[in-house]
């Protein structure tokens, strides 16, 4: 949920100053015809202070610049003529540490508070009162710049805060997104290889077909639960029982298989890789028509890798939009120090994936 913004706070907190500050130049204006003119270096005081604040949010700009110098000569002006105008130094000390730029604003305040003292000193030459003006002006637009510089930090975490949890649900939809397709694309597969063993073999050999049936009625209960672990982040496959399940589910499918002798696989790393065979398995399930698929583990320059072959009619590869199975496989992959090899061709399909070796 997002905050409320400190702009408005900031701006009160300052504008509310304007009319106290400048009260009492006016209440010291001169007698005429100076009267008239010096009402108008108020009132162009007062309009300088103010576009000062609004125009400076979240950082400065020419116009709040511009402004801050028309209220600066304002009371300039005014303090050459008459006195009465030192809480007015006040003001543009304070508007400065807003309506400035950084590199620019810890140079203005000194020198505004100098140059208060200065015009102070001329109607009352007594140095300790000229002293703390120089000093109680410096404080002022010092600590109106830094609480405006810790506003405007605090607002630039607040929204640093909001894009990471923005990114931190983009992810986990991606996850969730890129799970299930990965266990319902392999799960459904399995089914409908199985429902057509049981219709193939129900004629010529019931017992067999039953058993498949059973095998449906287990593999559908899995998918369940799968999904849930999918939810909570739980659905960690290994090599060893997607190489079983691949085994179980292309034989089903009629499709001879050989794979490599099996190997002891980290299961930190063996992750992915057993994502990788799931995917490539259903791929062979659906697109191939192949008769052979091998399988292939090893270790070889630092990594672990798998090879899935077919000697099927092909397959069309990655698709180039970022989506797809074979995509979000590449992105897991990369995700831990590994990648994703596809070579599509006519007379078959081959996916390489690897991974670091723990070894």
């Amino acid at each position: 949920m997002r905050g409320p913004d400190p702009v408005l706070p900031r701006n009160a907190a300052v504008l509310i100053w304007v009319p106290v500050l400048l009260l009492a130049p006016l209440l010291n204006l001169p007698a005429a015809p100076v009267r008239l003119g010096g009402i108008a270096l108020v009132l162009l005081a007062a309009v300088g202070a103010v576009a000062g604040v609004l125009l400076s949010w979240p950082d400065p700009t020419r116009p709040s610049i511009a402004a801050w110098l028309l209220a600066a000569l304002s009371v300039t002006a005014g303090s050459l003529l008459w006195n009465g105008w030192a809480p007015a130094w006040l003001l543009v000390a304070m508007v400065a540490g807003l309506a400035l730029p950084v590199r620019v604003v810890w140079a203005a305040i000194p020198l505004t508070a100098v140059v208060a003292a200065y015009l102070q000193y001329r109607f009352d030459p007594v140095m300790e009162q000229a002293l703390t003006r120089v000093f109680v002006v410096a404080l002022t637009g010092t600590t109106a710049a830094v609480l405006n510089r810790l506003l405007i930090t605090n607002r630039e975490l607040r929204r640093t805060r909001e894009q990471l949890a923005s990114a931190a649900v983009a992810q986990e939809r991606e996850r969730v997104a890129r799970d299930l397709h990965d266990v319902l694309g392999h799960t459904l597969s399995v089914i409908v290889v199985k429902a057509a063993a049981v219709r193939r073999l129900l004629a010529v050999d019931p017992a067999a077909a039953a058993e498949h049936a059973g095998d449906i009625e287990s593999v559908g209960r899995s998918a369940l639960t799968r999904v849930r672990e999918v939810v909570h982040d739980a659905a960690a496959p290994s090599v060893e029982t997607e190489l079983a399940a691949a085994r179980d589910v292309l034989t089903a499918a009629g499709i001879n298989v050989t794979a490599s002798p099996e190997f002891a696989v980290d299961p930190k790393l063996g992750e992915p890789l057993a994502w990788a065979l799931r995917e490539g398995v259903t791929n062979v399930l659906r697109h191939s028509g192949a008769s052979r698929c091998r399988i292939e583990l090893g270790r070889a320059d630092g990594m672990v890798r798998l090879s899935i072959a077919d000697d099927g009619v092909g397959h069309l590869g990655e698709r180039t939009d970022g989506l797809g199975g074979l995509a979000g496989l590449r992105r897991r992959l990369q995700a831990a120090g590994g990648g994703l090899e596809t070579r599509p061709g006519t007379d078959g399909f081959t996916l390489i994936a690897w991974v670091p070796d723990a070894d």
